[in-house]
């Protein structure tokens, strides 16, 4: 790597620790203005955590909190801190029609995906069971077949946030 891509690797994994942070605040805020999700969160915490507060939470119970995961999702989905995610192309290339540049500045505006009607059931609506088992038969169905593209959490490709997977188990952590 050079070192202008270890400082932007740097530099991304700085902005994206506030967003765990920021994220923990929407938790707490969305668990009181839905007490159901904040019970159905809770039995599923008591059923495989148990209720000795001293026992130390291992990785595998972090694996089976698949609605704790779910809420996760829809809280970062409905709250997103970073709207827009901007790159710069390295080559001149041509996409959607159009001639770029090299050094083309791009900015994808993630608010108007993660909201848009044509990839999420009830974009509005704050439900993490958009996230959770999702079946064939499923009202959340689109969001499963759209869900690699459409749900930027933590980027895709080669540009997939390095920290993604500490991100999580902290997230899980400061929740149970």
């Amino acid at each position: 790597m050079t070192d202008k891509e270890i400082f932007g690797n740097i530099l991304d994994t700085m902005l994206g620790g506030t967003d765990t942070t920021a994220n923990f605040i929407c938790f707490v805020y969305y668990l009181e203005h839905y007490p159901e999700i904040k019970k159905r969160l809770r039995h599923e915490f008591d059923t495989i955590l148990g209720e000795d507060l001293t026992r130390p939470i291992i990785y595998k119970d972090l694996d089976k909190l698949e609605y704790c995961d779910a809420v996760i999702k829809e809280v970062f989905r409905c709250s997103l801190i970073f709207i827009i995610n901007g790159r710069i192309n390295s080559q001149s290339d041509k996409v959607g029609g159009y001639d770029w540049p090299e050094g083309t500045q791009f900015q994808m505006l993630f608010s108007a995906i993660i909201k848009h009607k044509d990839y999420w059931t009830e974009p509005e609506k704050f439900d993490p069971d958009r996230f959770y088992r999702v079946e064939e038969s499923d009202k959340y169905l689109l969001e499963k077949k759209n869900m690699k593209t459409t749900f930027p959490m933590f980027g895709g490709g080669i540009r997939i946030c390095p920290g993604r997977k500490l991100a999580i188990i902290e997230l899980n952590v400061y929740y149970s």
